[in-house]
């Protein structure tokens, strides 16, 4: 590089604050899900679960009415 010339860089991180994960149900009865949360923060790891059974519910519900 000359003198007079900038040089701009660009640095991505990625930083991955739901590192912990619980696995909620079996695939072979009504499906397994997966979630990622913060243990760190319960409350907002178990507002997480809270959703994953919903949507679980939701789809195996869905899944329900396209079989009939």
């Amino acid at each position: 590089m000359s003198s007079g010339e900038i040089q701009i860089v660009h640095l991505h991180r990625t930083i991955d604050d739901q590192k912990d994960s619980i696995e909620i149900g079996t695939p072979g009865k009504g499906g397994a899900v997966k979630v990622y949360v913060d243990f760190s923060d319960p409350e907002k790891a178990m507002q997480k679960i809270r959703n994953a059974f919903e949507v679980r519910r939701q789809a195996a519900q869905l899944l329900k009415e396209s079989e009939a």
